[in-house]
C-alpha cells in the first residue's frame, strides 16, 4: 500500500494567493500616488480648490455683500467675513486660511455678481464666486 503524502499547495491556492497579493499591491500603489500628490500640491491647485469651496459656500449662504473689499455672508446661521490679511485670504470668526502666498487680494461686486481678485507671483487672477 502506498501512502499518499500531501506536501505543498494546490494550483487553486497558489492562484488565489497571487490574486490577493496583486490586488493589495495595486491598492498600495494607488494610496502612495495619492499621498505624493497631496504632499506636492501646487499653489495653483490649492487656489482652484479654494475657489470651488468658496463658490459652494457662497451658493449656500444668504445676505451676500461686499464692503471695503471684504466679503460678508450668513452661512449656516453664522456671520462670516472673508478678507485679505498678511498675504492670505482668511475667514474671520476664527482665522481660517482659504488662500495663501498671494501678494494682493480683494473682493468686489460688478453687475450683481461677486468676484475675487488676487495677485500671485506677479500674475493677476479674477474669479467669479457668485
Amino acid at each position: 500500500m502506498k501512502k499518499s503524502m500531501k506536501n505543498g499547495f494546490t494550483l487553486l491556492e497558489c492562484l488565489l494567493a497571487l490574486f490577493v497579493a496583486g490586488f493589495v499591491s495595486i491598492l498600495c500603489v494607488t494610496f502612495f500616488k495619492t499621498c505624493l500628490q497631496l504632499l506636492v500640491m501646487e499653489p495653483s491647485k490649492q487656489n482652484q480648490m479654494a475657489i470651488l469651496q468658496l463658490r459652494m459656500m457662497c451658493a449656500l449662504s444668504s445676505d451676500l455683500h461686499v464692503e471695503d473689499e471684504k466679503l460678508y455672508m450668513s452661512y449656516e446661521r453664522k456671520e462670516i467675513n472673508l478678507e485679505y490679511d498678511r498675504n492670505r485670504i482668511v475667514q474671520r470668526d476664527g482665522y481660517v486660511i482659504w488662500m495663501e502666498h498671494i501678494e494682493k487680494g480683494y473682493f468686489y461686486e460688478a453687475d450683481d455678481k461677486i468676484y475675487l481678485y488676487w495677485k500671485m507671483a506677479k500674475e493677476e487672477y479674477k474669479s467669479r464666486l457668485y
